[in-house]
């Protein structure tokens, strides 16, 4: 019956479900905790350059005639590119003000454009004359600078010293003198470069918040209203990015530049005046904007991690993404979200880090009064987590556990994995974000060990299988990434929310 469902057939790639054992359809109903991928199995792994703000106006709604903004749709007409000879066929933007905007040549919206086809580390591919192919490390950033290719602003070649963009049709070669790397701790990346007219720019693209914090106190008025129009976006779903620029003086940058170099060959905290040396000169920005990007949730995930959470059934997500990546998926899907009462998020770099914050976080919980003064347990609250759920039930308050890979490697270790289990156990939603495929299938281990439940793993790549194979039922998703997961799964098929059937009809 799996095989013939209607209603789990995914027509636009013909892929129906697939029951690839037939032993383990008992097992569906007992289900208590899902383990899921979150890219391409929660998402479809296709990021789109959906919206911007640029000098305090947002650009990338529709209006009808009576000033209404109206919900954009496949049927909703696209801006017309093709003044744009070298622009990309599949790219749609529907707000024809941008355009009009570039055609004008307003400088601000030229020099937003500027930023995104500079301040990237994307490699491009011409196979033939005006075929741009872009290689990009994140998803992320080819969606920019695609986006800044279709609105006349083409990234075209890249040497260790130059970066050439055809702009407005003219080839303009700009010299790279510095790029200013991305981390997670700086969370922003600069690139600095000489125009043709021989002006030094710095050119800035990052969080928010980080940028906010090293703009010019000029930018005052509108850093509110940016600030304003990314949260609308953030409300969205969208991921989004600020943009800010600076013209730096000839002499200020050699003497920078001296010190750079000094940096750079020390061999003593050779990071932290690096850090420094950024900081010093990302400051005093000039705010141009900030982008929104959209990474398609598939249909129906949120209805049906909902359906599932009022099945009393926990939905796990291990992803290989960064934290406000997760976070953010995680509150689109409504897995996170603004009502609950602590979300812990534990990120320790020593086993001590991660133990602290682990029973940090199970104490608050729980109340610190489960514990005796030096930490031994008393053994009569130690029945009460051996019998674990009986004491689940009585959590009323909405926790949320977000762990990432290099605190899960300490987790995992065997004198605290009792206590991450408890803690994670606690939560009504736990995310691992950055592990390994090894990471996935040990937590998938580790609640089959203690909690005896039915468990459920699923996931559309290769990354996923050693977690599908762990669990007692594994589901494989064909999407975007091959067929190694589905190969390696008890059932199959096309779309995450498919799974609601299958384990509830």
């Amino acid at each position: 019956f799996i095989n013939w469902d209607r209603r789990m057939y995914f027509s636009k790639r013909d892929t129906p479900a697939e029951a690839r054992t037939t032993t383990l359809n008992e097992e569906l109903g007992q289900i208590e905790y899902i383990f899921s991928d979150k890219t391409g199995t929660l998402t479809q792994n296709i990021m789109v350059f959906n919206k911007c703000s640029i000098n305090g106006k947002i650009y990338g709604d529709v209006y009808d005639e009576f000033g209404h903004k109206v919900e954009i749709t496949e049927k909703t007409a696209s801006v017309d590119f093709s003044f744009n000879p070298l622009c990309d066929s599949r790219f749609r933007f529907h707000d024809s003000n941008l355009i009009e905007a570039i055609k004008l040549e307003d400088p601000t919206v030229h020099e937003f454009f500027r930023l995104l086809a500079l301040c990237h580390t994307v490699m491009p591919e011409e196979k033939n004359e005006g075929e741009l192919v872009y290689q990009a490390q994140s998803p992320d950033e080819g969606a920019l600078v695609t986006a800044a290719r279709n609105f006349g602003f083409v990234f075209r070649a890249r040497t260790p010293e130059t970066i050439v963009v055809y702009e407005m049709g003219t080839p303009v070669t700009y010299q790279l003198l510095a790029i200013l790397d991305f981390n997670n701790v700086r969370k922003r990346m600069s690139v600095i470069v000489r125009n043709p007219k021989g002006q030094i720019k710095l050119y800035s693209k990052g969080a928010d918040t980080i940028v906010f914090d090293r703009l010019d106190s000029s930018n005052e008025d509108l850093m509110y209203t940016t600030s304003d129009h990314l949260s609308e976006f953030a409300g969205e779903g969208l991921r989004t990015l600020a943009l800010a620029y600076k013209d730096l003086d000839e002499d200020f940058f050699e003497m920078w530049l001296k010190k750079l170099h000094f940096a750079s060959t020390s061999l003593e905290n050779r990071e932290d005046s690096l850090a420094a040396l950024y900081e010093e000169i990302e400051q005093d920005m000039m705010l141009l904007g900030a982008t929104a990007i959209e990474d398609k949730l598939q249909e129906g995930v949120a209805e049906t991690i909902a359906c599932l959470s009022l099945a009393n059934i926990k939905i796990w997500v291990l992803t290989g993404d960064k934290l406000e990546t997760a976070m953010n998926i995680g509150y689109s899907c409504n897995m996170l979200r603004d009502d609950m009462n602590e979300v812990f998020i534990v990120s320790g770099h020593s086993a001590l880090e991660v133990e602290q914050q682990l029973r940090k976080a199970k104490e608050q919980i729980v109340g610190p009064s489960r514990e005796i003064g030096n930490g031994h347990t008393d053994p009569e609250k130690k029945d009460v987590f051996k019998r674990g759920s009986v004491f689940e039930e009585t959590i009323t308050a909405e926790y949320a556990l977000i762990i990432n890979g290099h605190s899960l490697a300490y987790a995992l270790e065997a004198d605290m994995e009792c206590m991450l289990l408890d803690t994670a156990c606690l939560c009504r939603t736990v995310i691992c974000c950055r592990v390994t495929p090894l990471q996935k299938a040990q937590v998938v281990e580790l609640v089959k060990k203690y909690k005896r439940a039915v468990t459920l793993a699923i996931g559309d790549g290769a990354n996923d299988v050693s977690m599908i194979k762990t669990a007692h039922i594994g589901v494989g998703i064909s999407g975007q990434e091959g067929m190694q997961a589905v190969l390696a799964s008890d059932y199959s098929f096309a779309q995450f929310r498919y799974l609601q059937r299958l384990l509830l009809v």
